[in-house]
């Protein structure tokens, strides 16, 4: 029978699923799957300070593009100015409820919320407090990552923009870079730290025992 501290020395490839031995690496080093070279772990002592400061830039600029203009649309002399605000009174104004519904949740809510989570999260292990609390914000990010759709969003409002170059002059807000800017941003931050570290910092900081 396996012993929980064997179990603790063993990490399964996120992509092709093969079981590895964990070893000690040395200071910015990382491993990597035997199989298909996917990054299993790393040794990074500031990956915290990183990663803090990435989601800290990247709440800044989700808020430069919820409150500034995402396109200046031109057609024929009449010239719009969309917002996140004015996307969403339009869609009610169409009585799409629940596509306004969908719109708040899923490009405003969920990204704002996850970003602040992560901003907590990343603070109380810096400053090693709040053991359950981190817990319970772990869990929290695991269900709510899936719904982080702000790049679906994106994706649509550039078909739409195809769409409309041979009807209209478009011209790009600050928020539509701000949109581009964040995006980047979050690739990194997922790239930066995984859970499987976010798991391991937790136990090195807090203990087993509150893994239990």
């Amino acid at each position: 029978m396996i012993h929980e501290e064997e179990l603790d020395q063993l990490i399964i490839c996120k992509k092709c699923h093969t079981v590895h031995n964990k070893v000690a690496l040395k200071e910015r080093k990382k491993a990597f799957c035997s199989n298909c070279n996917v990054l299993l772990y790393r040794q990074d002592k500031n990956i915290l300070d990183k990663t803090l400061a990435l989601v800290i830039t990247a709440i800044l600029s989700l808020f430069i593009a919820f409150n500034f203009t995402i396109m200046t649309i031109n057609i024929q002399g009449l010239e719009q100015s969309l917002t996140l605000t004015s996307l969403l009174i339009v869609l009610i104004d169409n009585r799409e409820f629940i596509l306004a519904i969908l719109f708040l949740f899923i490009v405003v809510f969920f990204p704002i919320l996850i970003l602040l989570s992560t901003l907590m999260l990343l603070l109380l292990m810096k400053l090693e407090k709040g053991s359950y609390t981190t817990k319970r914000l772990l869990i929290l990010l695991a269900y709510l990552k899936p719904w982080n759709m702000i790049d679906i969003f994106f994706i649509s409002l550039l078909i739409s923009m195809v769409k409309l170059f041979d009807l209209a002059m478009i011209e790009l807000g600050v928020a539509f870079i701000a949109f581009v800017f964040t995006l980047i941003l979050d690739i990194i931050i997922t790239k930066n730290l995984s859970f499987y570290e976010l798991w391991e910092i937790h136990t090195r900081i807090y203990g087993k025992e509150n893994e239990k």
